[in-house]
């Protein structure tokens, strides 16, 4: 590295020791914002070690050739990796987020305290020994983590859990702020580098600022886009359940209503001394009851149940509901997945069927089949004349039928939901309306 002292002037390159002390105290930092506990007698001799191997990987840096300089960078980055990913277990995604973080606001930390120190040196009377130095080391490095622990627990509960497409832009950050702030100790013939130490010096301290800047401000965007994803999810499970309320009412009220005809119908029948006509008012009371029974077996529970409760609804309404299906190819697909697809279809096809006005037309029918390696899903209800002249055939990726109803803001969403449930199974939606019918159906490929 002789090469590179050269080119940064008089200034002295930072000590690799308080590199290697920034990048532990980085992680450090982050994994204590995160995990708000003390650490465990397993997380101190991952984090002892984890210092042990960053001070020999700092001490190899300042000792091997230039072009050498790059992969002892990267073996600094996966021991940071190491510790993070050891000390707070989640997903690979997640470790390598905190990993970006990390190692940016440790390139600001060792670059604006070594700066400051070199600056308060040269230009005041201060006492001379290590002592001073490793003085002034903790109390700048007591500040600024101290200061970076305090941001991260305004912004961050422990909880943040990233995914790969969300490390992009971090990535970005990570990569242009240390390319650019080393630039001037590798290069000095750049329009981004500065042959001057003071400038170089000044460069490195203010970019790695920028780059801290930029993913601060991306890490409350984050936090912040999350809270209102889980928010929208509790919103979710609350309609769910409000609607699963509405449902329960209504099917009380049916029983109920069906319980008072059963006690007319037993009157009828406890004064009715013709065998023949109290065999055929017990064939009725036996059909009625028939209406209501849990008479869907597909061979999956969750569906039998989706498909019972619905049933209660379309009997309600006088909406005859056919199923054909084999349940045992969703055993793969989630339960709530499940109660997406086939409640949102079944609710969007008895919302419809409500409004055409003869009963005999009010027809629903479902089936669950295995066709070339996928399960196929198909919701089928009958259409009214004048809603028959749209367009015909299937359509997998164009625009969804809007709402009809009043509240286009909470409503509207069903079919999306569907497709989303589909695709995460590598799957499609496709509508389609074919001979009076209106077909919804969803491909979900089956496990080999």
């Amino acid at each position: 590295m002789d090469e590179v002292m050269s080119m940064v002037g008089e200034i002295p390159d930072i000590p690799k020791a308080f590199t290697a002390l920034a990048e532990w105290l980085a992680c450090v930092t982050y994994l204590t914002a995160c995990v708000r506990r003390p650490p465990q007698l397993r997380q101190c001799a991952i984090l002892g070690c984890g210092l042990a191997a960053l001070l020999v990987v700092q001490y190899a840096i300042g000792i091997v050739p230039l072009w050498l300089w790059i992969p002892g960078m990267l073996v600094a980055l996966a021991v940071m990796y190491g510790i993070i990913r050891l000390c707070r277990p989640t997903n690979r995604a997640t470790s390598v987020y905190w990993l970006m973080r990390a190692f940016v606001f440790a390139e600001f930390a060792a670059a604006i305290e070594w700066q400051l120190f070199v600056f308060v040196e040269r230009n005041y009377a201060m006492p001379s020994g290590a002592w001073f130095g490793a003085l002034f080391l903790i109390v700048t490095y007591a500040v600024l983590f101290a200061a970076a622990f305090a941001l991260e627990l305004r912004h961050d509960d422990g909880s943040l859990t990233a995914t790969a497409r969300e490390l992009a832009a971090p990535a970005i950050i990570m990569v242009t702020s240390f390319a650019l702030s080393n630039l001037s100790y590798v290069a000095t013939d750049t329009p981004f580098s500065s042959p001057l130490a003071t400038e170089a010096f000044n460069i490195r301290t203010l970019v790695c600022l920028g780059g801290v800047a930029f993913l601060y401000a991306y890490h409350v965007q984050l936090s912040e886009s999350h809270a209102k994803e889980e928010l929208n999810a509790i919103r979710n499970v609350l309609n769910m359940q409000y609607a699963q309320y509405q449902q329960s009412k209504e099917s009380i009220a049916i029983i109920n209503h069906k319980y008072h005809d059963l006690k007319h119908q037993i009157a009828v029948l406890r004064a009715e001394r013709d065998p023949v006509a109290r065999e055929a008012h017990l064939d009725d009371i036996e059909q009625g009851i028939k209406e209501y029974e849990a008479r869907f077996k597909t061979g999956n529970s969750v569906l039998d149940t989706v498909l019972t409760g619905k049933s209660l609804t379309c009997a309600q309404h006088g909406i005859e509901l056919t199923c054909v299906a084999d349940g045992q190819l969703l055993d793969d697909v989630s339960v709530m997945d499940v109660c997406t697809i086939f409640g949102n279809a079944l609710d969007n096809a008895i919302e419809y069927e409500q409004t055409i006005e003869d009963a005999e037309q009010r027809l629903i029918h479902i089936t669950v089949s295995k066709l070339n390696g996928f399960a196929v899903i198909r919701v089928e209800n009958w259409l009214k004349p004048e809603d028959r002249k749209t367009s015909q055939g299937s359509n997998a990726h164009g625009t969804l039928p809007s709402t009809t109803k009043q509240d286009k803001h909470y409503h509207g969403f069903g079919l999306k939901s569907i497709r989303h449930c589909a695709q995460q199974y590598g799957g499609e939606m496709m509508i389609a309306r074919r001979d009076g019918w209106f077909e919804l159906t969803v491909l979900i490929p089956l496990k080999q």
